[in-house]
């Protein structure tokens, strides 16, 4: 008889190690449905590759040495599962012998610039940050330069390279 009962235990014993066995899978199934979507959706801006499209601005005549220009351009972007045409704006600098795409987004913040002719420099109306005419910061509380995009002049025509 004791014979039998020592059986039927490691029976169960068993029997209760499969079920912590197939508990414990069923829970890992159940944390990995969760975690796995979150960290996808908070790394998926490192994982995205942005491609670069040149913008065709303006005619290289209409801009001229020493003139600091904005300029407002629109372009085809996709948002979402649907293009929409996205307006954007920018400044454009001439120098002597090249030009320069300042992107008028304050470097503290984000709140759009202006620029202010008789000054020559772009102020930032909501936390009062200075820039000279080229985008690097003279004060206030931007800790970086305004951003600039590339540029390249084309058969008379300024060009400038955005991410989409």
């Amino acid at each position: 008889m004791t014979n039998d009962l020592s059986t039927n235990d490691s029976i169960e014993i068993s029997r209760r190690k499969m079920m912590g066995l197939v508990v414990g899978v069923i829970n890992l199934g159940l944390i990995g449905s969760i975690v796995g979507p979150m960290v996808g959706f908070a790394t998926a801006p490192l994982t995205v590759k942005r491609k670069q499209r040149w913008v065709e601005l303006m005619d290289e005549s209409m801009i001229q040495p020493g003139e600091v220009k904005e300029v407002n351009y629109s372009m085809r972007v996709v948002d979402g599962y649907h293009e929409i045409e996205q307006k954007y704006t920018v400044y454009l600098r001439r120098g002597e012998e090249d030009v320069i795409c300042i992107d008028p987004a304050c470097t503290h913040l984000g709140c759009r610039v202006k620029f202010q002719s008789e000054q020559h420099r772009f102020v930032c109306p909501c936390h009062g940050g200075v820039f000279d005419d080229q985008g690097n910061n003279k004060s206030g509380p931007p800790p970086k330069p305004l951003e600039r995009h590339p540029v390249k002049i084309e058969a008379g025509k300024i060009w400038i390279s955005r991410e989409v």
